[in-house]
């Protein structure tokens, strides 16, 4: 008898979790529990489905002495030195893997608990905004995992472009983003770092998302006194146009 592949998604995506070969997360959970599965069966992550949950599956597939039910394992997530974020599931990446000298990749490796989903998920597909954070966490995670490692300051990120290019729907099944380095300077007059690269959301082997940015790295310390002289000068500016209404009026 043949394997049937069944798509894992988290509970947020119940409608597409209506499609063939797509289960919801607490569907399988319960299922296991009962241990009611089809021994022909093999399941595997889609989007949506948090670290606890899948160490969960993996434990009870564990204790059922059926291993190969969960065809996966738990997955390498991007930590807050790459992601830089301070709550996991905010987190949308894999740690990255170099192909080359100038392209790296990760996987997609979202959580339904995280900031761009906690509100609502509008109809089957992935919304492109959650797409977007994603790309903005490769580049951190790339930079810092590949081009920062030897500063010896933390490094703050200015973007100072973004083309996103949306070519397709994109749903709760296992996707990569392809990053690829298109221009790379380094100035030791700053000691800053800009980038241009092109990033590419890839499902099924279809290329669904482009994403064309250009930002520049500087040590954390040149960035606080600039900004922080921004700031006095922002509020000035604001209280100076307040005078200049009142004296007008």
């Amino acid at each position: 008898m043949s394997v049937e592949r069944i798509f894992i998604v988290g509970d947020k995506f119940k409608l597409f979790a209506e499609n063939a070969h797509v289960m919801a997360v607490s569907e399988l959970e319960a299922i296991l529990d009962g241990d009611l599965i089809h021994p022909n069966l093999r399941f595997q992550l889609g989007q949506g489905v948090s670290e606890e949950q899948v160490t969960r599956l993996l434990e009870k597939a564990a204790r059922l002495k059926k291993p190969w039910l969960t065809d996966f394992a738990k997955p390498a997530k991007a930590g807050r030195e790459l992601a830089h974020k301070h709550q996991q599931q905010n987190s949308m990446i894999s740690v990255p893997r170099r192909l080359s000298h100038d392209s790296f990749e990760v996987d997609v490796l979202l959580d339904e608990r995280c900031a761009e989903m906690s509100d609502h998920i509008t109809g089957q597909h992935i919304q492109g905004m959650v797409l977007t954070e994603a790309a903005r966490q490769t580049f951190l995670a790339v930079s810092e995992a590949f081009y920062l490692q030897d500063e010896t300051e933390s490094s703050y990120f200015v973007i100072n472009n973004m083309d996103v290019e949306y070519q397709r729907f994109v749903f709760p099944l296992p996707m990569s983003i392809l990053y690829e380095v298109l221009d790379h300077r380094v100035s030791e007059r700053s000691n800053s770092q800009r980038f241009e690269v092109r990033m590419s959301v890839i499902q099924a082997q279809q290329t669904c998302c482009v994403i064309r940015t250009k930002f520049s790295t500087y040590p954390d310390s040149v960035i606080a006194k600039k900004e922080a002289g921004l700031a006095q000068q922002a509020v000035l500016s604001e209280l100076n146009q307040e005078i200049m209404h009142e004296k007008r009026a």
